[in-house]
């Protein structure tokens, strides 16, 4: 356990599921929490001030979303990497998201359109964190239009389970300006299709993107050394 890898959450107003789950995913994401790591469940609760019943829910949630694995309710392990894994979290993408795409795009409006193109401009930011944020709304924009509440909650745990990849992977904070609008580009074409009301190009575009990141990823995690959590098939060190 990394020493007060956590903050208490005692005070707060929602619950202290909530918080706690919104705690430990942030430390994953962070790489405060290193893949393969693992933490003993009552001293996350002594750190956070908290009984063990709204952290064990809490974890209950981040295991679901495939971020740690529970062993025995008395300690978790953050799941390590692998391209095993990441490969089933992008197969489910590319089967939902162009298809919502596509049809958000047959009821675009005016407005949706725009802070899809304001969403872009904010990739330009020297905030890195803004701009991770600002690409999330982008994906959540795109599709929102045309998802039901399942779609969301679906596209939530694999958004989730997608970012630790991504986050842990690149370092977004390095990533010069040659690299940053190739990016935008890739997002822009996706917009340019949104703009003509093709859905046909807009899905394309979109099932484009998601595959040339999947690969990219796994290319990366393929150089990365075998130690620190990182596997050639889930849960296997």
């Amino acid at each position: 356990m990394v020493d007060r890898a956590f903050q208490p959450v005692t005070g707060h107003q929602i619950s202290a599921v909530d918080l706690v789950t919104v705690e430990v995913r942030r430390s994953i994401l962070r790489g405060v929490l290193a893949p393969g790591q693992r933490f003993s469940v009552a001293e996350l609760a002594r750190q956070m001030d908290l009984s063990h019943i709204p952290v064990r829910e809490a974890l209950r949630r981040l295991e679901g979303q495939g971020l740690i694995e529970l062993k025995h309710a008395r300690s978790a392990t953050v799941v390590a990497l692998s391209v095993e894994d990441l490969n089933g979290i992008y197969s489910l993408r590319k089967m939902i998201e162009p298809e919502l795409a596509a049809r958000a795009t047959k009821v675009r409006t005016p407005a949706w359109v725009q802070t899809l193109s304001s969403l872009i401009d904010a990739f330009e930011g020297d905030d890195p964190e803004a701009v991770w944020q600002a690409h999330h709304r982008f994906h959540l924009t795109l599709v929102e239009p045309a998802a039901s509440a399942w779609d969301l909650r679906t596209l939530d745990q694999l958004w989730a389970a997608a970012e630790r990849y991504t986050r842990l992977v690149f370092d977004f904070a390095k990533i010069d300006r040659a690299e940053r609008t190739r990016r935008e580009h890739i997002h822009t074409r996706i917009l340019d299709a949104v703009h003509l009301g093709s859905a046909d190009a807009v899905r394309e575009a979109v099932a484009e993107h998601l595959a040339g990141n999947e690969s990219e990823l796994a290319e990366r995690i393929s150089r990365l050394p075998a130690a620190g959590g990182v596997t050639n098939g889930r849960g296997a060190a």
